[in-house]
């Protein structure tokens, strides 16, 4: 039985892990619709497979790449349900029972503006849950389309999507809840070499945590609470 959810599920030369993704979340049997954007990658193999494998999901391809935000901003033109489920395309061991948990959860609570699914099995599990990157910086979270489209009101730039949502969250005093999420999902170092990962991600996005009000109050204070099933 499906739920008022959507999900889009933005990615950028992931090879096949995007079928995978799909495939799961196709079996949970709790989404209205899946929409998949292809963010301009180099080649256009994934996005056809996806075509021809899924008929019932909307594949979008872009013509260059613009960033995450920018993808996810194209695939919400296509959705109609009342919550958005954003996830990964890079995303392995997804288990469906913690998935339906959390929209179960959601969709019996009103009230909760987010659920964000944390990764609780990082590789950095150390460092990340330190600074509570697991949880701020997760790609994986259920809201509300409308407050989504309020967020995309004003220019999300790259890679900034999951700061913009907290800051939202924040500002319009929502309730938000973690949940855990067993799912891995690969790190730059791992997808494109250790040095350029460190280099092109990893050593800007600590600068912008260093010199951030805005991150290091949501390390502090942002989502410190766990939604019980």
């Amino acid at each position: 039985m499906t739920t008022n959810i959507d999900c889009i599920i933005p990615f950028y030369n992931e090879g096949l892990r995007p079928l995978a993704v799909v495939d799961t979340l196709i079996k949970s049997n709790k989404l209205s619709k899946i929409i998949v954007v292809d963010d301009g990658s180099e080649d256009k193999n994934t996005y056809l497979k996806l075509k021809k494998k899924f008929p019932n999901v909307t594949v979008i391809r872009l013509e260059k790449n613009l960033g995450k935000a920018s993808a996810i901003k194209q695939g919400l033109k296509f959705a109609s349900s009342e919550y958005i489920l954003l996830m990964d395309g890079d995303l392995t061991n997804i288990l469906i029972n913690e998935l339906k948990n959390c929209i179960n959860k959601i969709i019996n609570n009103p009230g909760i503006g987010m659920i964000i699914l944390r990764r609780i099995k990082d590789k950095t599990v150390v460092v990340s849950r330190f600074l509570r990157h697991d949880i701020i910086f997760s790609g994986q979270r259920i809201l509300k389309r409308k407050d989504l489209e309020e967020i995309f009101e004003k220019e999300i730039v790259g890679y900034n999507l999951e700061s913009a949502i907290n800051t939202y969250m924040i500002n319009n005093h929502k309730t938000v809840y973690w949940m855990p999420f067993s799912v891995h999902n690969l790190f730059k170092q791992e997808k494109w070499g250790y040095l350029k990962g460190i280099l092109e991600i990893g050593l800007p996005a600590f600068i912008g945590f260093m010199s951030s009000p805005n991150i290091i109050y949501q390390t502090l204070f942002f989502c410190r609470k766990r939604a019980l099933i």
